[in-house]
């Protein structure tokens, strides 16, 4: 308590861009989740961009170990890692980690085989006859994760993209997922004619925000968690979030060496 607040009094008083050193270096474990989180992206993507820019604004440097999203929650609340970028807010999950304020918001949509699935949906009830993929060790909100634990219609694949290739073979009929992953994806590994199978329909299931999630219990949780919120704030402030959110609709962060066309207008 006592570092977090001589931190909170440094940070009060001394301009951020007069850190000329890092005085702090944090490890954070984080997952593929393209074009929010991969080591194949700039800035190891869209999200790790702005929490490196935000922890810099304080004089603190981070670097980004990649893990499978279930290993990156366990070696977290080991205390192998400071962090973890990132997570949708989830209640239940407040017991072992603290939330940052938000980065941003994201919607979660259904994708459908453009033959066999519906135009759109009211209540989770009316997807009953369909077969549902989900990818494995995802955590969905309350309603969607109810349904899925009691439909005997679900099935379980290892990745995003299995569940969209499943998607356009018709082997599943129906998919929540993140809209601009499942929108990236589809531009990244499919080609046009598979891109035509699948659509995205409406409402959406849910709109979440998005944390860094540091856990709880570590001598030095509230030092970490203040000092990103401080920095989001500063980035907040300079218009960054915004410029960075115009390089993600851009292509700016993708792979280097396969191009893919953000516009969706």
């Amino acid at each position: 308590m006592r570092l977090l607040l001589i931190a909170t009094f440094i940070l009060a008083l001394v301009p951020m861009q007069s850190f000329a050193h890092a005085w702090m270096k944090l490890r954070i474990a984080t997952t593929e989740y393209a074009p929010y989180t991969s080591t194949d992206m700039q800035h190891d993507g869209y999200i790790n961009h702005i929490i490196a820019d935000a922890f810099l604004e304080t004089g603190v440097v981070v670097e980004f170990v990649s893990l499978p999203w279930e290993e990156a929650l366990e070696a977290t609340l080991k205390g192998e890692y400071d962090a973890i970028s990132y997570g949708n807010f989830v209640r239940a999950r407040e017991s072992e980690f603290f939330h940052s304020n938000p980065i941003s918001a994201e919607s979660l949509v259904f994708y459908v085989n453009a033959e066999k699935g519906p135009d759109t949906w009211a209540e989770l009830s009316d997807l009953k006859d369909l077969k549902m993929g989900v990818t494995e060790g995802y955590l969905y909100n309350d309603e969607l994760a109810a349904y899925i634990k009691s439909s005997s219609n679900v099935v379980e694949s290892a990745t995003d993209k299995d569940n969209l290739q499943a998607l356009i073979e018709g082997k599943i009929d129906v998919f929540p997922i993140d809209e601009l992953t499942g929108w990236y994806l589809l531009q990244r590994d499919f080609d046009s004619g598979d891109r035509r199978d699948v659509m995205p329909i409406k409402p959406f299931i849910s709109t979440v925000t998005t944390h860094l999630l540091v856990p709880k219990g570590e001598s030095d949780s509230q030092l970490i968690l203040s000092l990103f919120n401080k920095g989001l704030e500063e980035l907040t402030l300079d218009g960054k979030l915004t410029r960075f959110k115009r390089l993600l609709k851009e292509g700016y962060y993708q792979h280097p060496q396969k191009k893919v066309n953000f516009d969706r207008r």
